[in-house]
């Protein structure tokens, strides 16, 4: 038998177990038989597959919506910690200063006092 040869189509007994392999595949592959259940039946089972993906479409959008009123949760804390705290002051540093060491608290020191040296008891 030649492949490129344009009149030949196979032999009969080519014919014949070809025949055979399709009865036997339409055998062991028969078609449904339409009934007045089959559409029914057919949705339970694809709603069947997507009870899946739309278990895990809430639990994604539950853990989304937990995360974005975590977040905004956690930014108002720090926001408030920051207008209570007294680190964050808009006075300067020299201000500050001033108002720990007032001269009320200097009061309560003695004065110092600082005696020049002598050029005598410098040696050399």
């Amino acid at each position: 038998m030649l492949l490129s040869d344009p009149n030949n189509h196979g032999s009969p007994s080519d014919d014949g177990r070809l025949d055979a392999l399709l009865l036997a595949y339409r055998a062991a592959c028969p078609d449904p038989e339409p009934s007045a259940d089959f559409m029914p039946r057919l949705w339970q089972r694809i709603e069947a597959r997507e009870k899946v993906s739309v278990v895990f479409g809430r639990v994604a959008r539950n853990l989304v919506t937990a995360a974005l009123a975590l977040t905004v949760m956690m930014a108002l804390a720090l926001s408030l910690s920051r207008l209570d705290s007294g680190v964050y002051s808009k006075q300067s540093y020299m201000e500050v200063l001033e108002a720990a060491h007032s001269q009320a608290n200097l009061d309560n020191f003695a004065p110092v006092h600082i005696e020049p040296v002598s050029d005598t008891g410098y040696q050399r």
